[in-house]
């Protein structure tokens, strides 16, 4: 039913026997600035995104308080009581929708399990929507206008109270949906935005259900705030986009942060050649800010002859050359990237870095290339074995011969040749020895070239050891001397092959550490039912930031070329895999001690 007419002067009538009419133009900044500034925040969210749900919520709460403030404005300066009531009226459909859009929203942004509800979006819009449309064709809400200084007030249907009630409720559920979430997030910058726009919905709420709510009811005609209040919705949201890149509001594509934490190179090329931008990482890989790369041919940056003109090209490796640096191997790829209406407008290219790669397929070919150097120590071992053995044979016979010589020479000739006998003898035991030397290295050698097995046995260390030191005793060529103090030790149950592999490269590490007169120190003990291997050098250390790592694959404090950083990484796991333990103390200027802690056989 609509309401009946009732004389009342017009607002520029009442304006002009009041004194107070020079507040209006003041007054009605606020609601427009918040009009504007909600309008703006529309469309900046649909120009970062259109097609998330969460996006058009935050456009729809946006233009809902567009719409409260723009009617707000525009019954202020209507000129008579029946288009201001009409206007007040009408904003009814932005002051009571936005509650249930926020909630909406809060329901989205979180993933409420509420938001997979379809009767939801029923629920929340169709009664404040009934309430909006019963506002806008009777007097349940909105009765009549009351002129004021400032523009035009109302006085207030018995269904008002109810409206009020219900759009605040909705706000109030919405910001107890987002303090819960905010109690489980992991994300700091999502802890402060939310903060923010708890301020941006509450103060909002608190002060229009008291200005355009609680103060029409007890019949108080004060300016109504609750539109112009928007703006501080408005204003966290524009400083979390100015602080963060992004509002939780309006959380969009993400497209430009994607790129920028990408280590690929992108770039995007004009169908010219040139580069049109170019994220971080393609800035990275060519040594300069991705800036300077926009308007530069990339055939002036790519070391590969590119087809003319530019098509979509497959995975291809070649390598991007950075200027004053060495060339970078990367592969690269492209595709068309094209209008609406199918027209090429330009090339995605993706370059990927492989100089990682690169460097693992050096070090795979190394690897390879040791693997054949054992296979061929272990065929001239023994090849060397053979002639060895028959020269220590004809040497032990040499030497019987002699023996029997010396003992069926007459007395006079025996005594005269007594000296040069011995001599004989001497070298022929030293020739002996050196044989004897020369075998036990081919077997030595022999064994760590075999390829072994991960068969379990009884192993005794001191022997290992010995060996050890037998096969790396040329690495000590520059003077050191070696130190050991090998007790008498239980065995221990495993794979002799690994554990001479392990001990090897610690015993070679510890060599290649030393110079000049600096010692090794080797010490095998027992202790509380394990067997006990340090290996102690005296040279240079490991730096406190380096020892963290030094166990980590293909990580090496050797020069370039000097190491494959795969070493003490393979150590350790094989003694992990023996159930034992593998750790290092080191000091930088006085040495470093690898520590092999294995299980003994009698308590394995």
């Amino acid at each position: 039913m609509r309401p009946a007419s009732v004389p009342i002067k017009s607002r520029r009538e009442k304006a002009d026997s009041n004194p107070g009419d020079a507040r209006v133009n003041f007054y009605l900044l606020l609601p427009l600035a918040s009009c504007i500034g909600c309008a703006m925040l529309a469309v900046a969210v649909l120009a970062r995104d259109s097609s998330r749900r969460s996006s058009r919520l935050g456009v729809a709460v946006a233009v809902c308080g567009a719409w409260w403030a723009g009617c707000e404005v525009l019954w202020s300066t209507a000129h008579d009581a029946n288009s201001a009531l009409w206007l007040i009226r009408a904003s009814a459909f932005g002051w009571m929708l936005i509650g249930p859009a926020v909630l909406h929203l809060f329901l989205e942004l979180t993933s409420h399990p509420l938001r997979l509800r379809p009767w939801l979006p029923a629920v929340l819009y169709t009664v404040p929507a009934l309430l909006a449309v019963a506002d806008l064709t009777t007097d349940w809400i909105h009765t009549r206008p009351i002129p004021t200084p400032w523009g035009w007030g109302w006085e207030v249907g018995p269904a008002f109270a109810i409206s009020v009630a219900i759009s605040a409720a909705t706000v109030l559920a919405a910001v107890v949906v987002a303090f819960r979430h905010l109690q489980h997030s992991a994300s700091p910058a999502e802890e402060r935005q939310t903060r923010w726009l708890f301020v941006g919905l509450l103060i909002p709420l608190f002060v229009a259900c008291f200005t355009d709510g609680l103060l029409p009811i007890l019949g108080i005609q004060q300016p109504r705030l609750g539109a112009a209040s928007i703006t501080l919705l408005v204003a966290s949201t524009a400083w979390t986009f100015q602080r963060y890149g992004y509002s939780v509001l309006a959380p969009g594509a993400f497209a430009n942060e994607i790129l920028a934490t990408l280590s690929d190179g992108v770039a995007l090329v004009r169908l010219d050649g040139r580069i049109h931008s170019a994220n971080q990482g393609m800035g990275r890989l060519l040594g300069t800010h991705h800036r300077a790369l926009e308007g530069r041919a990339l055939a002036e940056l790519v070391d590969a002859e590119l087809p003319e003109p530019l098509r979509e090209l497959s995975e291809r490796e070649c390598a991007l050359l950075p200027e004053g640096r060495d060339p970078v191997p990367t592969s690269i790829r492209s595709s068309l990237v094209r209008d609406k209406q199918q027209n090429p407008i330009g090339f995605v290219l993706v370059a990927r870095d492989l100089r990682e790669i690169a460097s693992l397929r050096s070090r795979l070919v190394t690897s390879d290339r040791l693997a054949c150097v054992g296979q061929l120590a272990a065929g001239i071992a023994h090849e060397i074995n053979n002639p060895v053995t028959y020269v220590r044979a004809n040497l032990g016979a040499l030497r019987s011969g002699l023996d029997t010589i010396g003992s069926k020479l007459p007395g006079p000739a025996a005594r005269e040749l007594a000296d040069e006998l011995d001599e004989g003898r001497e070298l022929i035991e030293e020739s002996l020895d050196g044989v004897d030397r020369v075998i036990a290295i081919v077997r030595d050698v022999k064994s760590f070239s075999h390829a072994g097995g991960s068969e379990i046995e009884v192993v005794e260390i001191p022997p290992l050891i010995e060996s050890v030191l037998r096969v790396a005793a040329p690495q000590m060529s520059h003077g050191g001397k070696v130190i050991c103090e090998i007790a008498d030790v239980p065995p221990v149950r495993g794979a002799a092959h690994q554990l001479q592999q392990v001990f090897l490269n610690l015993v070679i590490n510890a060599f290649q550490a030393v110079s000049g007169d600096e010692s090794i120190r080797v010490v095998v003990a027992h202790a509380d039912g394990q067997v006990v291997v340090e290996i102690h050098d005296e040279g240079c250390g490991i730096p406190p930031d380096r020892i963290e790592r030094i166990f980590d694959p293909f990580y090496t404090t050797k020069p370039v070329g000097e190491g494959t950083g795969l070493g003490l990484s393979i150590s350790y796991q094989l003694i992990q895999s023996h159930h034992g333990d593998l750790t290092v103390d080191s000091t930088p200027g006085q040495g470093s001690c690898f520590r092999v802690i294995l299980p003994a056989a009698e308590s394995a």
